[in-house]
């Protein structure tokens, strides 16, 4: 029964196309007339979870293929990001096939049908499962005025400057037969996304068989194949469709938090406990800080400050730069502790006192430098 309805379908679409290229002249027409009378037979014989429409794909980064004449999508969770009646623009990730469809095909029409589906397989899908089957790209001729040995010198000529895995699937010739990939080992299974262990070959039959088989792999495929929903916020913040800004009031801001730049993170919890000493930070910052003031900063802020340091650069960080010149953090925690030791009254031995007089005075010269200008 199913060969008989696929067999009075591949006659209907001859007939079909025969009226609609005699009774058009303009090509345009002609094309959008090609198209509806493929799209025609695949509603009545592809389930209803399969969308088809022509239009353009999208993928989150913001790149789009070049416009496919009939894109096969899920129906049920794909987002259509531009539904208008001449295209739509339909992401990436929610995509099973494409068809490119020629009244007849040539060396020329084979070049474009091969660039439009690399369009597509050259798009990244980032779907929120990270689960996506390759997409599949099919071609659809009505007829051919040459040879499908000439079509498929033109393809493999053409296939050199393809990757394997972005190929043509399959290529049907309604009047004259298929070129399908089949396995190097063994060369009689056929594979629908072609690889570096796959190889072309021809297959010759009836217009009704060919239409059989095409629609058979075309099944085939996307009875195998899985699509995912799309990660929408990432299509938002690609630019062109959405720009996104948050905006959250400070008493609201969790301190638990925090922001991303440059590849760097900071902690609000961190950046919280340094605005404690506010009042220190905008001293030093006029230049009305003495040697004690940077010091008492410091005994407070330096295990912030490394903190804060290695979670924005990602790695543990042995200094830091201090009004252009660099201190090791092992020498500033050293001079914070016999800091605090001074002013809590306890016992410092000359050693450290020592050291800790010539660090302050180098730190505090070093400040002073930075808040005066040259030559004076």
């Amino acid at each position: 029964m199913l060969k008989k309805s696929i067999h009075a379908a591949a006659k209907k679409m001859q007939i079909d196309f025969a009226e609609v290229t005699e009774n058009i002249n303009h090509m345009g027409e002609r094309g959008g007339s090609r198209e509806e009378i493929l799209l025609k037979y695949l509603e009545d014989y592809i389930p209803i979870k399969y969308e088809m429409n022509n239009g353009v794909i999208i993928d989150a980064t913001g790149e789009q293929s070049r416009q496919q004449d009939i894109i096969i999508y899920d129906s049920f969770n794909s987002p259509v990001l531009l539904n208008m009646q001449s295209t739509k623009m339909v992401p990436i990730e929610s995509v099973f096939s494409v068809i490119e469809v020629k009244s007849s095909l040539n060396k020329t029409e084979i070049n474009k049908c091969v660039n439009n589906i690399l369009s597509v397989k050259s798009l990244v899908k980032d779907s929120l499962d990270g689960i996506n089957s390759p997409t599949a790209g099919f071609v659809f001729a009505f007829t051919s005025s040459t040879t499908l040995e000439t079509l498929l010198d033109n393809l493999v000529e053409k296939n050199k400057e393809v990757e394997e895995n972005k190929q043509i699937s399959a290529l049907c010739v309604l009047d004259k037969g298929l070129i399908v990939n089949v396995s190097k080992k063994g060369l009689k299974d056929i594979t629908l996304i072609p690889n570096e262990d796959t190889t072309p070959a021809i297959i010759k039959n009836t217009p009704e068989n060919n239409l059989m088989l095409f629609y058979l792999l075309l099944m085939q495929y996307l009875n195998q194949s899985s699509v995912s929903v799309p990660n929408l916020l990432k299509y938002a913040s690609a630019g062109e469709l959405l720009n996104i800004e948050y905006s959250i009031p400070k008493k609201h801001i969790p301190l638990d938090s925090y922001y991303e730049i440059n590849g760097g993170r900071i902690d609000l919890d961190i950046v919280n406990a340094m605005m404690k000493d506010s009042d220190l930070q905008k001293k030093m910052q006029d230049g009305k800080a003495n040697s004690e003031d940077l010091m008492l900063y410091f005994s407070r802020q330096i295990e912030n400050i490394i903190r804060h340091g290695e979670n924005f650069v990602g790695s543990p960080q042995h200094g830091m730069i201090f009004m252009g010149k660099f201190y090791l953090y092992s020498n500033i925690k050293k001079a914070t502790v016999i800091f605090n030791k001074l002013n809590n009254g306890e016992k410092v031995d000359e050693q450290d006192i020592d050291f800790y007089a010539k660090f302050s005075d180098d730190m505090y010269t070093q400040y002073q430098s930075q808040l005066q200008p040259p030559n004076q």
